[in-house]
């Protein structure tokens, strides 16, 4: 976040005051709604341990209030054609189906005309039903 409270890539902070024309037209962000949690102990797991650099009762929960927030924000900052939304953790779909609806609805809401948004998502699967297949069909 920058001082007006805009999400900007760490990129874009430091060339800050440059002209917009300077910046690229579209980068990509991934997601990470849960952080390190997940519902499997996979030895292999590179980003498991990301969980002990937080305080304990950490939620590791995306607010709604940043949700909405980001998508805003990423898709205004977007100059391309095509907006991708990746979607990791740890597990993203132990935020529920609900969160993934809420998400693709304020996609809807903020996305410009003309530009396609898009979403990929990283996951075991383990809690893939006939619900969460319909909504990844549509």
């Amino acid at each position: 976040m920058t001082r007006d409270g805009r999400f900007r890539p760490k990129a874009f902070v430091e060339v800050a005051g440059a002209p917009p024309r300077a910046l690229p037209s579209a980068f990509h962000v991934m997601l990470k709604p849960r952080g390190a949690v997940c519902n499997l102990d996979c030895r292999y797991c590179f980003y498991l341990p990301k969980e002990d650099l937080y305080d304990e009762g950490a939620t590791f929960f995306m607010p709604d209030g940043v949700l909405e927030a980001f998508t805003r924000q990423y898709i205004e900052a977007q100059r391309a054609p095509q907006v991708t939304f990746a979607w990791q953790g740890g597990e993203p779909t132990l935020m529920g189906l609900p969160f993934f609806q809420k998400a693709v609805g304020f996609q809807r809401r903020y996305r410009q005309p003309g530009v396609r948004v898009e979403n990929t998502l990283q996951t075991n699967g383990l809690l893939l039903d006939d619900e969460w297949c319909r909504f990844l069909r549509e």
